[in-house]
C-alpha cells in the first residue's frame, strides 16, 4: 500500500491528502520460504571466511540516543539533533565542541520560499499543487551561523527541542524533516552541509541529485540550498 513519505495516513492512492506529497510505493513482501529442507551443499576443501568489515573512522556506533533515548537512525537524532560522532549537541542551543566556527567569521543563512523551486517540484511530479500551495507574503528570514553546527529542521514539541533554522510551524514546509540537514563549522571560516538521511532529500545550486547522506559537503559563499517544497537557503560571508 502506497504511504506517505512524511508518515500520515492517506486514503488516497496517488497523492497524500493530508500534505499533499507524492506516495511512495513500498516494494512487494517476498514469498514465504519453502517448508522442504533442500540438501545443504557440500562445503569447499579449504573454506576461507572472509576478513569482517572494518568500521570507517569516526563512524556512529548504534544504540539509543544518550541525550533523549531514541533509536539512532543516522549522525543525528531525529529527534534532539545529538551528534553521535562527535558526542555532543543535543537539546541546548550554543553548545559549540571544539573546532567550531572561528570568532572572526560572519556566516548567515538567508531563508527563503522559492516559487521557481516550488513550480520544478511539481513539475516533477515530487508534490501536488492543488494540495500543497505556495506560500504568499512569506518574508526572508536572516540567520547568523553560530557555534559548531547549526540543524536545519523543524522543531520537536516533544523533546524540547528547537533547530537553528527552523521551517516548521504553521504554514511552514510541509516536507522537511526533524533534522532534514545539518551546517558544521570547519576550520579556516568554513562550513560544510551534512544530510543525515531525511525523506525528500537536499540539493544544492540547483543540481536535480540530491547530496549523499552522512557524507559532509564543502560550501561557499553565495551556494543555494534546497530542501522541503519550496525553500531556499542562501549562504553569505561578509
Amino acid at each position: 500500500m502506497p504511504s506517505c513519505p512524511s508518515g500520515h495516513r492517506s486514503t488516497a492512492t496517488d497523492f497524500c491528502d493530508v500534505c499533499g506529497l507524492r506516495l511512495r510505493t513500498r516494494p512487494p513482501t517476498p514469498p514465504p520460504p519453502s517448508h522442504r529442507h533442500p540438501t545443504p551443499p557440500t562445503p569447499p576443501l579449504s573454506p576461507v571466511r572472509p576478513p569482517a568489515p572494518r568500521r570507517p573512522p569516526g563512524a556512529p556506533r548504534g544504540g539509543p540516543c544518550p541525550e533523549c533515548g531514541t533509536s539512532r537512525a543516522g549522525r543525528f537524532c531525529e529527534e534532539c539533533g545529538y551528534d553521535f560522532v562527535s558526542q555532543s549537541g543535543g537539546h541546548q542551543h550554543g553548545r559549540s565542541g571544539p573546532g567550531g566556527a572561528p570568532a572572526g567569521a560572519h556566516w548567515r543563512a538567508i531563508v527563503a520560499a522559492d516559487p521557481a523551486y516550488y513550480q520544478y517540484m511539481v513539475d516533477q511530479g515530487m508534490l501536488d499543487a492543488t494540495r500543497i500551495s505556495f506560500p504568499a507574503g512569506g518574508a526572508q528570514r536572516r540567520v547568523a551561523l553560530t557555534g559548531d553546527r547549526v540543524h536545519i529542521g523543524r522543531r520537536s514539541a516533544s523533546r524540547g527541542f528547537t533547530p537553528e533554522i527552523d521551517l516548521g510551524g504553521p504554514g511552514g514546509d510541509p516536507a522537511i524533516s526533524h533534522i532534514h540537514a545539518v551546517l558544521i563549522a570547519r576550520p579556516g571560516d568554513t562550513w560544510t552541509l551534512l544530510d543525515p538521511g531525511s525523506t525528500n532529500g537536499t540539493t544544492i545550486n540547483g543540481t536535480a541529485d540530491p547530496i549523499a547522506p552522512n557524507v559532509e559537503v564543502p560550501l561557499h559563499d553565495s551556494d543555494r540550498i534546497y530542501v522541503g517544497a519550496w525553500t531556499v537557503i542562501i549562504l553569505q560571508k561578509g
